[in-house]
């Protein structure tokens, strides 16, 4: 199991990461969540290795 998390950045981005690596920016809170729950829960060694 992964653990993702969000942080807002200062230009007020957001950006889903997790201890494994894996990283993404994206322009809304919802939308980093929405990044990080699915690394988390749905196939997340499939989309960390892709």
């Amino acid at each position: 199991m992964h653990y993702a998390d969000t942080t807002t950045n200062d230009n007020g981005t957001v950006t889903a990461f997790c201890y494994c690596g894996w990283s993404a920016v994206h322009d809304t809170q919802e939308s980093a969540d929405a990044a990080a729950e699915y690394h988390q829960n749905d196939d997340a060694d499939d989309y960390a290795a892709a």
